[in-house]
């Protein structure tokens, strides 16, 4: 019997070995530093970790995809940006689209029979696996009439991941953007604030480079208003076009502080000290903000949104507590400005966020291209962008210019990066690059 009971009490240790093992491999998984730890000491074979570990880390979805475009009038460098393009397009509706399709019906004929692919994945990378000339005889030995096709074959990784832009060129920067001075229609309901219109700009800016947009400049030139005038963003071509050309700022930012207007209450004690000529302080206030992003390249309003807050109290601050001061924010009044300035800094960067950059052709000089594009846009040497024709005539209806169409002339790399501007060379072309031509990522 002794000896059976060994036998079970070396079983009984066996089990409980093998469990602590089973345990910590399962919390191995959860922390890295651990997991190397462990490693080291237990050393186990490569060839474990070459089969356990692909089973468990979940790999990023990757796609094949084929592309093409037609060497018809243009080079083959060209051709096989376009067909690059192609198949980047093909490859984000290989995973998780939303098919949405329009039928009609009359006297028993589809007159109508549409259908629109939409996908939540985006391109994380993409590797050329194979690239060329499509082959020039069809699949019954005869010869293809006309210009031949540019093939690309690509793997293509996709995600999901929240923050990653839909295209992939280009997603690392950063659209320039100019804050304009605040504007406050009745400036007189600020008079117990020091400092409240240029301090309100420079927090603006302040805020926004705190959360990671570094491409921005401050404008300096005052606005003048009018009292009673309804304030609204001056789309002056000519206005909007100057600021564009000082600052090469892509976007504008204009905030309107709508009302700061304090009240009391006419509450009978409020009345009394009225009758007796004491002080009355307000105890409610209100404050609304209006901000607008102009898009300087296509002069229009991009987007709008509004805060406002309504708060209670001791609401006048004092012009002892400047604007931006720890002792400003430390009041009411100075509490609900910060909550509108972080409310409007969010709003305007998640705007930001993925809009496609876009800029200019300023200069050829000695057969390179000279592009308005700051080096704090995060582009840099060896990136390609795509110049953007203008077609045709200009669109105008209801006497109203509604702008031009664009179409894709040529594919500039980048050089050289200066301070306030990029210079480019020429890698594929299908007209001629001239100055004010549009750059964009693709």
């Amino acid at each position: 019997m002794r000896g059976y009971g060994q036998l079970i009490g070396l079983v009984v240790l066996f089990w409980t070995g093998s469990s602590q093992a089973g345990f910590f491999d399962f919390f191995c998984l959860q922390s890295d530093s651990e997991c190397q730890e462990q490693t080291n000491s237990s050393a186990p074979s490569q060839e474990n970790q070459s089969t356990i570990l692909p089973s468990i880390v979940p790999k990023m979805p990757c796609v094949d995809v084929k592309g093409s475009a037609s060497m018809e009038g243009v080079d083959q460098a060209f051709a096989r940006k376009m067909a690059i393009r192609d198949a980047l397009k093909m490859a984000s509706i290989k995973r998780n689209v939303k098919i949405k399709t329009d039928q009609s019906v009359e006297a028993y004929q589809l007159t109508l029979d549409s259908a629109r692919f939409t996908s939540s994945s985006k391109i994380k990378s993409y590797t050329i696996t194979k690239e060329g000339l499509e082959d020039p005889e069809d699949q019954y030995g005869q010869t293809k009439e006309g210009a031949l096709n540019y093939d690309v074959l690509l793997n293509v990784c996709l995600t999901e991941e929240t923050g990653i832009c839909a295209g992939s060129e280009g997603n690392q920067y950063q659209t320039r953007l100019a804050i304009a001075p605040v504007v406050m229609p009745f400036g007189s309901e600020a008079r117990d604030i020091f400092n409240l219109l240029p301090g309100y700009q420079i927090e603006l800016e302040r805020r926004v480079k705190n959360k990671g947009h570094h491409n921005l400049t401050r404008l300096l030139n005052p606005v003048d208003l009018q009292p009673n005038k309804a304030v609204t963003p001056n789309l002056d071509p000519q206005l909007l076009m100057d600021i564009r050309n000082q600052t090469g700022a892509q976007f504008l930012l204009l905030t309107v502080i709508r009302t700061l207007s304090a009240q009391s209450d006419t509450g009978i004690v409020n009345t009394a000290k009225r009758f007796y000529n004491i002080n009355v302080n307000p105890e409610h206030r209100y404050i609304e903000v209006d901000w607008y992003v102009i898009d300087l390249m296509k002069q229009t309003t991009r987007h709008q949104a509004r805060g406002n807050i309504e708060l209670e109290g001791d609401v006048l601050v004092g012009r002892n507590r400047p604007f931006g001061s720890n002792a400003f924010f430390a009041t009411e009044t100075g509490k609900a400005l910060d909550l509108l300035l972080n409310q409007q800094t969010q709003d305007v960067l998640d705007f930001l966020h993925c809009k496609p950059f876009e800029s200019q052709v300023i200069d050829i000089q000695n057969g390179e291209y000279v592009i308005y594009l700051h080096e704090s846009s995060g582009a840099k040497v060896g990136d390609d962008l795509a110049v953007y024709h203008t077609a045709g005539r200009p669109i105008r209806f209801g006497g109203v210019e509604l702008g031009q169409d664009q179409v894709p002339g040529a594919f500039l790399k980048i050089k050289r990066i200066m301070p306030k501007f990029a210079i480019a060379e020429l890698t594929a072309k299908k007209g001629v690059v001239q100055v004010g031509d549009i750059v964009k990522t693709w």
